[in-house]
């Protein structure tokens, strides 16, 4: 799901190619996103382990304005939302449903960048 998670929204040209795991290198210009895997958890019945998984992230967008941390933020939320009922990537993994749990902004003062973050679940089949 990472892999295709970040090929998707390399797409959102003004963080194209500026996506990282659980930090940005020291110095990274914004804006960038950084993403964070905060739960996975496979689902099973009584007798088996299914390959149905529920995925969450906490996408990072940080941004030198709120302005611009708003407006990326934005594409970011659109652009998961439409993984919903199709395959993403070029893995083509399912993609059964995506909620977005919660949006929260708040400011960076040591970075001196504004950050909007997406709690995001997503519902996948892995192959």
């Amino acid at each position: 799901m990472e892999k295709a998670l970040r090929y998707e929204l390399n797409r959102i040209g003004e963080i194209a190619n500026k996506i990282y795991p659980t930090n940005a290198p020291e110095g990274q210009k914004p804006p960038y996103l950084v993403y964070i895997l905060s739960s996975y958890r496979q689902m099973k019945t009584l007798d088996r382990i299914e390959n149905d998984v529920k995925v969450s992230y906490l996408l990072n967008i940080l941004a030198s304005s709120y302005e611009e941390m708003k407006r990326i933020t934005k594409k970011v939320k659109d652009t998961a939302i439409r993984f919903q009922a199709r395959r993403i990537g070029t893995e083509n993994i399912q993609v059964g449903d995506v909620t977005i749990n919660n949006i929260t902004e708040t400011y960076e003062s040591e970075l001196q960048l504004y950050r909007g973050i997406i709690d995001v679940t997503f519902w996948i089949k892995e192959v």
